[in-house]
């Protein structure tokens, strides 16, 4: 399931995450080990609860990173509380952002994406600077940066449509992507993985 250049989205719901400090140590923790692994983190967004982590990896296997958080010096940590979903970035980089962003929203943390300090919302709208490789989701919108950054804005202010939330929402691993997609990656036999 991990390759090189594979985006995965990485559900946590190892740690409590309950306050600034939990949430300050978090973020600080998965910088290094992005930065000691070579991944970059196009977006995040730290809940109470769970941190949503979107992943490029040059081929590390993310259990092996996650694992690491266990003996980053987080209190309270329990391994084996992660969920994995491959997806196919052409096809679900933006919407993979997007549904982050939304999610400080959805569970009533903060009226705007933007206005979540626990994000890389604000980031992505140009009001903060942080550890988001934006790069890595607005090439696929378009190849100006700024026309990016304004599809991306705009695609942030419509309304979500439920089959774009729901493959990112369930709690389960899966592969994300058309068929040929999801036949080539997918760790399990079966039928082809979630397509939207």
């Amino acid at each position: 399931m991990f390759f090189s250049d594979a985006h995965c989205l990485v559900t946590d719901g190892g740690a409590a995450l309950a306050g600034d400090q939990e949430r300050g140590d978090y973020l600080r923790l998965a910088r290094g080990v992005a930065a000691r692994h070579g991944l970059k983190l196009p977006a995040y967004a730290l809940l109470p609860g769970r941190a949503l982590l979107y992943f490029v990896t040059p081929g590390t296997d993310l259990r092996n990173v996650m694992a690491e958080f266990r003996t980053g010096g987080l209190p309270g940590y329990l391994t084996g509380r992660c969920k994995y979903k491959l997806l196919q970035p052409e096809r679900y980089a933006a919407h993979l952002a997007r549904f982050i962003h939304l999610e400080p929203v959805k569970a009533g943390l903060a009226a705007a994406p933007e206005d979540y300090r626990w994000s890389s919302a604000a980031q992505y709208a140009g009001k903060a600077e942080g550890p988001a490789d934006k790069g890595v989701v607005l090439r696929f919108l378009d190849k100006d940066p700024a026309l990016a950054r304004e599809k991306y804005l705009a695609m942030m202010a419509e309304p979500v449509p439920g089959k774009f939330w729901r493959p990112f929402a369930k709690n389960r691993d899966a592969v994300l992507g058309d068929g040929a997609f999801t036949s080539a990656h997918s760790p399990h036999a079966g039928p082809p993985g979630i397509q939207l």
